[in-house]
């Protein structure tokens, strides 16, 4: 007789820069996990970050109504919390409100958001690109440069010879370029 065990579900929350992201996957043999559910809301916290420094209410609120949303997916799967990771990108990282931004979505959904520093951004995108580059022969004879650019920072990996030789985050990413093109342009604009 066999028994029917149920799936293993796993959920993992990203509040990015310019979106808030959710990506629902059930835990495969092996380890792997199979993709059910992506779901995006498009809200700009590094857009408040990068012109006051701080995540302003209405954002605050956008990110809260997103969450929501989530929760009931969330609910609707069966996922409970401890197989749930919520964490959170440069434009909460450098928020001067961080910890009143966080409060606020704790109370509000429940989720309990992990700030990334640095050294969690290196190892996580090690992780993404690292299966790609194995199945490439010339990983392990070559040297070869890994950028990820996001909307608020950019990573970069150095691999010599298969193996991680230097890793750095910088604050320059896709918004944070376009606001300083945009502060160019307004001061072009001033002189002509």
């Amino acid at each position: 007789m066999t028994t029917s065990r149920r799936p293993e579900l796993r959920a993992v929350i990203e509040l990015g820069t310019t979106s808030i992201r959710m990506v629902v996957g059930q835990v495969v043999r092996g380890g792997g996990v199979q993709i059910l559910d992506e779901l995006d809301h498009a809200v700009s916290l590094g857009r408040d970050t990068l012109t006051s420094k701080a995540i302003g209410p209405a954002t605050t609120e956008r990110c809260v109504k997103a969450l929501r949303s989530f929760r009931k997916v969330l609910d609707e799967y069966g996922i409970e919390d401890t197989n749930v990771r919520a964490v959170a990108t440069s434009a909460v990282r450098e928020a001067v409100n961080r910890d009143t931004f966080m409060d606020r979505i704790l109370v509000a959904t429940g989720f309990q958001v992990s700030v990334l520093d640095q050294a969690e951004v290196s190892r996580l995108t090690y992780r993404a690109v690292r299966p790609q580059l194995r199945a490439e022969p010339f990983f392990r004879k070559s040297d070869i440069l890994v950028v990820e650019v996001g909307g608020g920072s950019t990573e970069t990996l150095l691999f010599r010879k298969g193996k991680v030789s230097a890793a750095h985050l910088y604050r320059l990413g896709a918004l944070r370029l376009r606001a300083l093109l945009d502060d160019q342009d307004t001061l072009r604009g001033r002189s002509s």
